[in-house]
């Protein structure tokens, strides 16, 4: 637990970073879009590559094999089990259809991959990169089609930086090349800026939001309540189980339970806003399932260390 209270510790410091220089105007608007930008476009996919020097075995290919199929499983039954809970709602259609995305697709890139890298190191990346894939396949095609009504961009998902170095990351792992020092090194070098550039970034997202509005908002309680508890405390079960009839590495069944209690992904803000699909209660569901995450991952690493060993 130690380790645990740790890798937080870090995280909370960097995240009130970020906090204090928006509230000080020294991070805008702008920068932060760059910051963003240099984070998604440039840090991440080295990140992604310097987990693919992990030292290869069977051990971690099954787990690899493992987690893709079990990310699959998790966004073709929550899809369906949260537009079934939708319909019961009494929410505008816009609304239900970001109730959908909201609670199926979590931060998986943005905070999943340096959680991961924090707590299990280029192992947990590097499971995490093969449920991000998962991610970015229903994400991009089904949730589009949710939040717009139109198909989604194949194309386009296919050569953003995050899946090209994704795809890299997993053809160098499968493959009996490794990276010499000359060349890991310098990509640790720039790898290791993405958990502490990740983290100011979502404090100062944190501080553009006015918090009483995302306090007061009792349908966002309602996403933070399937995100944060019923979703993960449901693959926290369904892993369980799936472990005392299956051979699973425990950081394996940790990652994917860990992956699956993600807060609210940024993408789908960006992408109700592209798409004028009620994007201020987006807005709002992300920053507050944010902020009570900081109480919802640390449980659900507790359960994970104390059930998964």
């Amino acid at each position: 637990m130690s380790v645990l209270y740790l890798v937080f510790i870090k995280i909370v410091v960097a995240v009130a970073l970020g906090f204090i220089l928006r509230k000080n105007r020294i991070i805008d608007e702008r920068m932060q879009k760059g910051l963003s930008d240099m984070l998604l476009k440039a840090i991440l996919p080295f990140s992604i590559l310097a987990s693919a020097n992990y030292e290869k075995s069977p051990e971690v290919a099954r787990g690899m094999l493992a987690t893709l199929v079990a990310a699959i499983v998790y966004y073709a039954v929550t899809l369906v089990a949260m537009t079934a809970i939708s319909k019961k709602l009494n929410f505008q259609d816009k609304e239900k259809r970001v109730f959908v995305t909201m609670t199926t697709f979590a931060n998986t890139g943005f905070v999943g991959f340096p959680i991961m890298s924090a707590l299990y190191g280029d192992q947990g990346l590097l499971l995490a990169v093969v449920f991000n894939m998962a991610y970015n396949l229903f994400m991009y095609t089904y949730g589009i089609h949710l939040l717009s009504g139109k198909k989604g961009d194949l194309k386009g998902l296919l050569f953003q930086p995050v899946n090209l170095a994704s795809i890299a990351a997993i053809a160098i792992f499968i493959s009996p090349v490794t990276f010499n020092k000359y060349v890991s090194e310098p990509v640790e070098l720039i790898a290791d800026v993405t958990v502490p550039l990740s983290m100011i970034i979502i404090g100062s997202n944190l501080a553009a939001m006015p918090l009483s509005r995302v306090l007061s908002d009792l349908k966002s309680y309602l996403v933070s309540l399937m995100r944060l508890l019923v979703i993960p405390c449901s693959c926290l079960l369904a892993m369980f189980l799936l472990c005392r009839v299956v051979e699973i590495l425990p950081t394996t069944a940790s990652v994917i339970v860990l992956m699956c209690a993600l807060p609210c992904g940024s993408m789908n803000v960006i992408l109700s806003e592209k798409y004028n699909c009620s994007p201020d209660f987006a807005a709002r569901a992300t920053v507050q399932s944010m902020i009570l995450s900081t109480i919802s991952i640390p449980m659900m690493v507790f359960f994970c260390m104390k059930l998964f060993v």
